[in-house]
């Protein structure tokens, strides 16, 4: 069904003039004596209760991504995050930032007998996430509040019936931490936004709201799984936070996923899986970014007539069940490119990096190296054989030959040769016993100097006899040159010399110029 069709229809439902007061209509709603007869209506419109149809509606028409970072979680996911965060005596769920149930939805869909905690700021999404648990006979206590500061709005309660839920409002607000046996989040990605002191506690290094989500949860858990940008699996500022929570042995699985899964952004994800009662401090690293299935939305334009009847494709990726069967798997087992179990020492040698790519081996089918050493070898051979010409040259004079970007390229290469030996001495599996020798074939000076030098006694530049060559020439030029201006110069003198306008200072002189 089309959005526009869709709003229409749920706004007629609901009796909504626009879809503006949608929101305001559903918890009117919730709180009649109508509210079966609604929602077998709904259920005549939206018959699958799988999927979060007034979420579609609501982040087209009310997100706000700006201030509020809101990003509503796709299917795929929130089933891949059900999946993940199963244990076999979970009963209570905790849904931080559950904003309209998306989460929640996939894991009753799993385990309806499931009972809920769920925690969210916005008060316009407070009437869906409730009307969403109340369709579905769900069993949860739903809190308006802060997470990050503790600041409590408000709490509702929904009551399982024989087949719908009721909601009650709490005459007092619930404050206190509801315990959980897991916990299930798509948090706001990169909040800068004050924190409680009370997570603080949890977070002793540096860390970022990001990670505060994740203390949060498992302050009220001992089991979690959180949608996060990805990077927080290789930023500087959040190193501290993943080596925090790798040495407590709490971190189980870091799971790259492919761009382009939710609808209003394309930023690349993640998901973090923890679990307290682990044993081991291995991390099970896991690239998801190419398992995934590409599908086209067809999307009719906003507005007047003109918009109206174009329709617009937008692609996405999704993971099909198959997939996220096969993604679950691999948190047990070790499938080459896929994924692969990384112990602590090894995730402390990389800083704590929880992108798989570093851990992985690198093959080049096809491509055979010979030794190191004789590489280098070879290397110092061309460097001895430029070397044994040397070029010294004042600064002044190496501008004007065009010689100083030659000097330049002479120093960066020593820096090149310079980094690259200091690497030979980090090698662990592989003895490098050669070193890159110095470029010395060039270099500038202060003092009014230019020479060229032959450096080594046993070697003598191949490019000498080119040069001589060049230098015999040039000289058989200066020498025809030379002939020719004292032809010259004679031819000039003689008309004094015979009209003895010139004399001599002796008559040795004057033999001589005779």
């Amino acid at each position: 069904m089309e959005l526009k069709e869709l709003t229409n229809k749920i706004c007629d439902l609901f009796g909504c003039a626009n879809v503006s007061t949608l929101p305001d209509k559903i918890m009117s709603s919730l709180f009649s004596q109508n509210a079966p007869l609604l929602f077998e209506k709904y259920k005549e419109l939206c018959p699958d209760l799988k999927i979060d149809w007034l979420q579609k509606v609501y982040q087209f028409y009310h997100a706000d991504r700006k201030e509020k970072k809101q990003d509503y979680t796709p299917v795929s996911l929130a089933k891949l995050v059900a999946y993940l965060s199963c244990t076999s005596s979970e009963k209570v769920v905790y849904d931080c930032c559950s904003g309209s149930g998306a989460l929640t939805i996939q894991k009753w869909s799993i385990n309806p007998n499931l009972k809920f905690v769920c925690e969210e700021l916005d008060e316009k999404v407070i009437p869906i996430l409730l009307f969403n648990l109340c369709i579905r006979n769900i069993e949860a206590t739903v809190i308006n509040k802060d997470i990050l500061t503790r600041k409590v709005i408000c709490s509702y309660r929904t009551i399982k019936g024989s087949t719908y839920s009721s909601v009650q409002r709490l005459m007092f607000s619930e404050m206190e931490l509801l315990k959980a046996d897991v916990a299930i989040s798509n948090p706001p990605f990169n909040l800068k936004v004050p924190v409680s002191e009370n997570i603080i506690k949890a977070l002793p290094q540096k860390y970022t709201c990001n990670f505060a989500f994740v203390a949060h949860c498992l302050q009220r858990s001992e089991r979690c799984a959180l949608i996060l940008p990805r990077g927080v699996l290789t930023s500087k500022e959040e190193k501290e936070c993943r080596r925090y929570f790798i040495e407590k042995g709490w971190l189980q699985a870091a799971i790259s996923l492919p761009e382009k899964m939710f609808e209003s952004t394309s930023v690349a994800t993640c998901i973090l899986l923890f679990d307290k009662k682990k044993t081991s401090k291995d991390v099970m690293l896991i690239n998801a970014e190419q398992m995934k299935t590409v599908e086209v939305r067809e999307q009719r334009g906003e507005g007047e007539a003109s918009h109206y009847n174009r329709i617009y494709k937008k692609e996405f990726n999704t993971f099909s069940d198959e997939q996220l069967v096969a993604i679950c798997e691999l948190l047990h087992k070790e499938q080459e490119g896929y994924s692969k179990k990384v112990s602590i020492e090894e995730l402390l040698n990389h800083n704590y990096n929880l992108d798989i790519g570093p851990y992985l081996p690198i093959y080049m089918e096809g491509t055979l190296h010979r030794d190191f050493n004789a590489i280098i070898a070879d290397i110092n051979r061309v460097i001895r054989e430029r070397n044994v010409i040397k070029v010294t040259v004042n600064k002044v004079w190496a501008e004007k030959l065009g010689l100083t970007e030659i000097i330049r390229a002479c120093e960066a290469s020593n820096e090149v040769v310079k980094a690259m030996n200091e690497s030979f001495a980090s090698f662990k599996n592989y003895e490098v016993k050669e070193k890159i020798i110095e470029n010395k074939y060039i270099q500038s000076s202060a003092s009014k100097i230019f020479y060229i030098e032959n450096t080594d006694k046993k070697i003598l530049s191949s490019i000498m006899p080119f040069f001589m060559n060049m230098y015999k020439q040039h000289i058989y030029y200066l020498n025809n040159e030379e002939n020719r201006l004292l032809a010259e110069l004679r031819d000039s003198m003689l008309p004094f010399l015979m009209n003895g306008k010139i004399e001599f200072n002796d008559k040795e002189t004057a033999c001589k110029g005779e």
